[in-house]
C-alpha cells in the first residue's frame, strides 16, 4: 500500500503539469474582416486577435503560444499556422482551401478551441455570434485598467479606446495574398506529458488492482 501511495504522490504533480487547469483559462478569437469571398486553391491572409477573456492580450508569454485556424468538412481537416504580427495578440495566417463547406475554429494553444463560424469555398465566411462571456468582459477591461492601454490604432476590432465589445468580423473585398500553407498546429491534449501522465495513471491503477485481487485470494 505504501508502494502505491509513492508512485500516486510522483503521479500528481505530472497530471498537474499535463493538465492546463491554469487560472482564467479561457480565451477568444477575433477575425479582421475577412476577403468576400474565397475560391478554391487561393491564397488569402486572415488576421486575427487572440484575447484572453476576450479582451486583453495573454498574460503570459505570447511566444509560447502556438495559434492558428482549423477548417473542418466532416471528413477532413485542414489547419494553418498563424505567425505573431507586432501588435499585442494580433496574428496573421495563410490559408488555401479546396472547393467544400467548412467549419472554422481558431487554433488556440492549450485554450480550448473558438468556434468562429462557417465557410463555403466557393463563397463567404459567415460568422458565429459572440459568446455572452466575452460581450460582458470586453466592455469594462479597458476602464478597468488603469488607463493602460496596449494598443495604438492598430486593435482588435468593435474593442476602441471606448471598451466597446468587439463586433463579428465582417467580409470586405480583400486582395489574395500569396501564402504557404503552414504546419498542423498540435492541441495541449496531444501534449507527450500528457501521454506520459495517462500511462501512469493506468499504471497505477493496474497495480492497485493486482496487489487487491492478490489479497482476497490469501
Amino acid at each position: 500500500m505504501k508502494r502505491i501511495l509513492l508512485i500516486l504522490g510522483l503521479l500528481l504533480p505530472a497530471l498537474v503539469v499535463a493538465t492546463p487547469a491554469r487560472a482564467g483559462g479561457w480565451a477568444v478569437t477575433y477575425l479582421d474582416p475577412v476577403p468576400a469571398a474565397f475560391q478554391p486553391g487561393t491564397s488569402y491572409t486572415i488576421g486575427s486577435w487572440l484575447l484572453q477573456h476576450g479582451n486583453h492580450p495573454y498574460h503570459g508569454n505570447e511566444k509560447d503560444l502556438k495559434v492558428g485556424l482549423s477548417f473542418s468538412d466532416g471528413k477532413r481537416t485542414l489547419a494553418f499556422d498563424a505567425v505573431r504580427l507586432r501588435e499585442p495578440a494580433h496574428y496573421a495566417t495563410a490559408v488555401a482551401l479546396p472547393a467544400g463547406n467548412w467549419r472554422v475554429t481558431a487554433i488556440q494553444e492549450w485554450f480550448a478551441p473558438h468556434e468562429l463560424g462557417t465557410l463555403k469555398v466557393p463563397g463567404a465566411f459567415t460568422a458565429l455570434p459572440q459568446t455572452a462571456e466575452a460581450k460582458s468582459s470586453a466592455a469594462d477591461w479597458l476602464n478597468g485598467n488603469g488607463g493602460k492601454d496596449p494598443w495604438g490604432e492598430i486593435r482588435p476590432p468593435g474593442i476602441g479606446k471606448t471598451a466597446t465589445a468587439p463586433v463579428a468580423a465582417a467580409a470586405v473585398p480583400i486582395a489574395p495574398a500569396s501564402a504557404s500553407v503552414a504546419a498542423v498546429a498540435s492541441p495541449w491534449w496531444r501534449s507527450p506529458y500528457t501521454a506520459l501522465a495517462v500511462v501512469l495513471a493506468c499504471a497505477t491503477l493496474g497495480l492497485l488492482a493486482v496487489r487487491r485481487s492478490r489479497r482476497q485470494n490469501l
